[in-house]
């Protein structure tokens, strides 16, 4: 089944968004940053990778950048959906426990949060402070936001912790230590000619050590990853400016604008014009 991986581009001071969706989601995808969301009303199923799970109001999910995921249901969901970059929270050593829940995880855990263990309300609380500091965003809410997202995390990992549903290793997060330097660059660069040797030279580590590094932690090639930033940037594009195909497959990284439709229509399943007329 084909799936997205979809480059969030976040407009504010920080690395984080929020917003609430009843859209129907027609495609598996998966984000390059951390997602929360918190089901206002509604139910359907959540797939989470191999899982599923039924979805019901007050239901709280944890979702990281590799799974796949969609939610079924009939038009009738309402989700409210957080969304930040790994690097807005895990700066330091000291603070990977922050994000330890999505990575770190054994064949106890489940992305989805009982609503009758004792951190849930606390969970729970945190995220309609986001909600609120979002959405009002008054003097310090940058401040307050990384606050509460901190504490709600705190929580999912006491959560997890008290289910025994957490790795004991670090291998994760010394693996993506490792890539972390070369997904910052693509997603720097991605509009720039991209080679194996040069993203290897960035990093200081071997060619094919590299590939196998990325590959085992990202769940994508290396370069299967760089068309799906590639892909996401011309998506945006395409949605908001009224610029033609040959420059935003340009702006994009794509070198032809046949090349640039091929790959678009690869992971998107139709071609850049006819996704362009879908969305207007």
């Amino acid at each position: 089944m084909p799936f997205l991986k979809e480059e969030f581009h976040f407009d504010g001071p920080i690395s984080f968004t929020m917003y609430e969706t009843d859209a129907r989601q027609i495609m598996i995808h998966c984000h390059d940053c951390l997602e929360l969301n918190y089901i206002l009303s509604g139910n359907g199923h959540y797939i989470i990778e191999n899982k599923s799970y039924p979805i019901a109001a007050g239901d709280i999910f944890l979702i990281n950048n590799f799974e796949h995921h969609m939610a079924v249901h009939n038009g009738a969901l309402s989700v409210l959906v957080f969304v930040f970059d790994t690097g807005f929270i895990w700066d330091t050593p000291e603070e990977y426990d922050y994000v330890k829940p999505f990575f770190e995880r054994n064949r106890h855990f489940s992305n989805k949060v009982l609503q009758d263990s004792p951190s849930y309300p606390l969970i729970r609380d945190s995220l309609l402070r986001l909600q609120k500091e979002y959405i009002e965003q008054q003097d310090g809410w940058p401040l307050l936001i990384k606050a509460y997202l901190m504490v709600a995390l705190g929580e999912f990992y006491r959560y997890y912790q008290r289910l025994d549903a957490l790795e004991t290793d670090s291998s994760v997060a010394i693996a993506y230590g490792r890539i972390r330097s070369v997904v910052e660059y693509i997603h720097e660069h991605f509009d720039e000619p991209l080679t194996l040797g040069q993203l290897a030279d960035h990093t200081m580590i071997s060619k094919n050590y590299l590939s196998a590094v990325f590959s085992n932690t990202m769940k994508l090639s290396l370069f299967d990853y760089i068309e799906q930033v590639r892909v996401n940037h011309a998506r945006w594009l395409l949605q908001t400016t009224e610029e033609s195909v040959l420059d935003i497959a340009q702006k994009s990284g794509f070198h032809s604008s046949s090349y640039f439709n091929r790959v678009f229509k690869k992971i998107m399943g139709i071609a850049p014009n006819q996704y362009r007329k879908s969305i207007t």
